[in-house]
């Protein structure tokens, strides 16, 4: 991904969807009208994964909810946003719901009855009292595993660090040659990763599962799982719509992960291409392909 801007300046590619990141929009835009730059939502978000497995200092046999606590009010969600994503998305908000994306219809609805909004901004003097509350020794090494190669993610756990160092966790990036090998080795206190939004209501359901393939960190919440079961028995979109409040509700109070924000998506392409259409979801720029063409 990191040679895309430069092969397309280049001829050698005339469609690219790299990361976005600052660097990549103002490398983009320095290139002129010899391309265009398209930018959208996509329905991915990024998040953070607790660890709940026996020894980490997050299951409940160690730090517990507190710990979780701890970390959620020293992760800089705002900063985040601010320095990372505003600069591509200025619409880019905090975001507060790993079902809904911000830019959906019934999210702000969604969000007023899953979570209080206590986790929105930092606050260092309870993320301190929460970290003697679960009884954790200052200095805990607390590794965010992530896949390598990632300058945005880089850059996110530089900024986790500068906070929460504060409260007494020591963070260390801990990023592994694939996000694959991260989350399969467990050997992390935190995941940091995007989770792509599915068609289907219950397209996500493994991640919270107690026996979910997808439930990396060990959640295990009865209440989420009979809900999923709700869900997975039911095609009333008003009954869906309610078990993922319950779903939602148990994520945050138990502190299952923390969302951060939708990615803001880019694509450029050769100024002579036409029908290049941004489209939000997984099938990404590829899906009109069939109607591009080069201009004569």
């Amino acid at each position: 991904p990191e040679t895309h801007v430069q092969a397309l300046q280049n001829g050698d590619l005339d469609i690219i969807e790299p990361q976005a990141t600052v660097d990549t929009v103002q490398q983009i835009e320095a290139l002129g009208d010899a391309v265009t730059l398209l930018r959208g939502d996509e329905l991915t978000f990024e998040h953070l994964d607790f660890n709940f497995a026996e020894g980490s200092p997050f299951a409940d046999s160690e730090g517990g909810l507190a710990a979780r606590e701890a970390f959620a009010y020293c992760v800089p969600r705002q900063q985040i946003i601010d320095n990372l994503i505003k600069p591509i998305n200025p619409d880019a908000v905090v975001m507060n719901s790993r079902e809904i994306f911000p830019f959906q219809d019934g999210y702000d609805e969604h969000v007023e009855a899953i979570y209080d909004g206590r986790y929105d901004e930092v606050d260092l003097e309870t993320a301190k009292q929460k970290f003697q509350e679960s009884g954790l020794e200052e200095g805990v090494e607390v590794r965010i595993g992530y896949g390598a190669g990632n300058q945005r993610r880089t850059d996110e756990v530089a900024l986790i660090k500068a906070s929460c160092d504060q409260v007494g966790f020591n963070i260390v990036d801990a990023s592994g040659p694939t996000l694959g090998d991260v989350l399969a080795s467990g050997d992390w206190e935190v995941a940091l990763f995007g989770w792509a939004g599915s068609g289907t209501v219950t397209g996500s359901a493994f991640w919270y599962q107690s026996d979910g393939s997808g439930n990396f960190g060990g959640w295990v919440n009865e209440e989420a799982d009979a809900a999923w079961d709700a869900i997975s028995t039911s095609l009333d979109e008003e009954v869906q719509a309610e078990q993922l409040k319950i779903i939602e509700k148990a994520a945050w109070d138990d502190l299952h992960s923390i969302p951060v924000f939708a990615f803001p998506g880019v694509v450029a392409h050769a100024a002579d291409i036409e029908n290049v259409i941004f489209n939000s979801t997984q099938t990404q720029i590829a899906w009109n392909a069939e109607q591009w063409v080069r201009a004569q």
